[in-house]
């Protein structure tokens, strides 16, 4: 692919015009126009595969050419409260599976009061993000998918924050995943166990970087691997990370791991349909 090429479609996925988004499975046609099963991965930048390696478009290559249709609902930056305002659009798919993965913004927002402030102006927030507004939002957007569809439900816990298991976002992390396991329980929706797959791939016998809620790295990291072409790997090598690229996002190994748990479990559910 051409440079040109490569900017063009990070201007398009950077205005919503990607070709896999639910406005674009909806333009057209939607649900009628697919007869294959539908599986609908809601989440933030994680998923959206802009600033992190794509997991959606690995269970693309492994479960589209069985009949799979993949649609991506990650936009950058999404805490649950925005993925509930937006979720009737993928209602509107008619997905047969759900996937969610998201609270990785919820608890980077609590890392300092500059950081909340910048979420609530971007993210046009309405209170203060708290772990029990996470998981009011969460149990919402459960809800309502299940209100609404009759889609299977799946769940990934919150991935690590930074390298450090022991640090003090992760345990804010661990707290939010006990609420999210929780919520998900009530509800019979499997929660996946992403943070724990992830932190078993972290070497014992080095120390990571410091924990930052750093845009600047974000940047740096998207832009090494769009416009200098260099691997998610290999950009997470050189920022000193061993799953992740930047503290938040995740290289090719980390979306591996998604890909891994969403593969056996999405192959479940449709067996059992």
């Amino acid at each position: 692919m051409k440079v040109t090429d490569t900017l063009n479609s990070l201007r398009d996925r950077l205005l919503g015009r990607r070709t896999d988004s639910p406005e674009a499975f909806l333009r057209a046609g939607g649900r009628d126009a697919v007869a294959s099963p539908v599986v609908a991965c809601v989440g933030d930048s994680i998923t959206n595969g802009l600033a992190s390696a794509n997991y959606v478009d690995l269970l693309k290559q492994r479960l589209g050419p069985e009949g799979f249709r993949f649609i991506n609902a990650g936009i950058n930056a999404n805490l649950a409260w925005n993925v509930l305002q937006r979720i009737d659009t993928v209602i509107a798919c008619r997905p047969d599976i759900v996937t969610l993965l998201i609270g990785t913004n919820d608890v980077n927002a609590t890392f300092d009061a500059e950081t909340e402030q910048r979420y609530r102006r971007e993210q046009h927030l309405p209170e203060r993000p708290s772990l029990a507004w996470y998981r009011d939002n969460v149990a919402a957007i459960l809800d309502s998918l299940q209100r609404e569809t009759d889609a299977r439900l799946i769940a990934l816990d919150i991935p690590i924050l930074g390298e450090n298991p022991a640090g003090e976002m992760n345990r804010r992390v661990d707290e939010y995943n006990l609420a999210l396991r929780a919520v998900c329980a009530e509800r019979d929706v499997p929660c996946l166990p992403l943070h724990d797959d992830l932190v078993a791939l972290l070497p014992e016998d080095r120390t990571p970087p410091e924990y930052a809620s750093d845009r600047k790295l974000i940047v740096s990291s998207t832009a090494s691997h769009i416009l200098l072409r260099r691997s998610w790997n290999d950009v997470s090598r050189r920022n000193g990370f061993t799953v992740l690229t930047d503290n938040i996002h995740l290289n090719d190994r980390g979306a591996t791991v998604v890909a891994d748990l969403l593969e056996t479990e999405i192959r479940n559910q449709a067996g059992s349909a």
